[in-house]
């Protein structure tokens, strides 16, 4: 065993300086500076993932687009290019008030993105984005604010209107039990939305005002069998 050790040729001397500045360099880039503002802002962009094969969401029952629908929907696409909004088929109407101007739909183009519509009288909001690939509750896809809206006409203060997506058909929702949602919050709307794969899912929409929005937590909305539940302000993304 010694003797074999002995014959071993000895380590490769380190290359010299001169020869070491010859080699080429290395193909390493520095990263892109980053925005200031880029870790606050959220992602808008579709998923890297694989293109989903689900196909659009159909709307369930009263979720269908109606003839009243035709103000609401008008609203949006007056002011998005026509392509962004889905046909009549495609749409999920989750609230509906098309005399007093006001209502939510959405679409689904797949089972991962989304596209939720907001009207109040001239204001008018539409946001498309990703839903997230986890979340803490079981159920739960996604709880997020879909926009800040002045109050009505004799109400006092700004408004703020939640989103949420949640898996199977539970509808509907309710604020829990003996929870109070607080004065001036409006009631938990929902729709329901089916895939080609017979994957269901629950859209929901519920308003409060602004200056009780707290970051986390507030009463739990559920389902009428209380298999899904969920904290009304416990929002995924801001």
């Amino acid at each position: 065993m010694l003797a074999a050790a002995s014959c071993a040729p000895p380590p490769a001397p380190p290359l010299a300086p001169k020869s070491s500045a010859s080699s080429a360099p290395s193909p390493m880039l520095p990263p892109p500076p980053m925005s200031s503002s880029s870790p606050s802002v959220p992602r808008v962009t579709p998923s890297p993932e694989a293109p989903s094969t689900s196909g659009p969401a159909a709307p369930v029952g009263e979720a269908q687009v109606t003839p009243a629908d035709a103000p609401l929907l008008e609203a949006v696409r007056g002011r998005w290019p026509v392509a962004r909004v889905q046909s009549d088929d495609s749409i999920i109407v989750i609230h509906r008030e098309p005399a007093a101007g006001a209502g939510e739909f959405a679409w689904m183009p797949d089972d991962r993105h989304y596209c939720l519509a907001v009207v109040r009288g001239e204001r008018t909001d539409l946001n498309c984005r990703p839903l997230p690939t986890s979340w803490a509750r079981i159920g739960i896809r996604l709880v997020t604010k879909g926009g800040l809206y002045p109050g009505e006409p004799g109400a006092s203060g700004a408004r703020t209107v939640f989103f949420a997506v949640v898996d199977g058909g539970h509808a509907p929702y309710q604020y829990a039990g003996s929870a109070t949602p607080g004065p001036g919050a409006g009631p938990v709307r929902d729709a329901t939305a089916v895939f080609a794969s017979g994957r269901t899912l629950s859209l929901l929409t519920y308003e409060r005002p602004s200056a009780d929005v707290t970051p986390r937590g507030g009463p739990d909305i559920c389902s009428t069998d209380n298999a899904i539940c969920f904290p009304a302000l416990d929002a995924y993304v801001g």
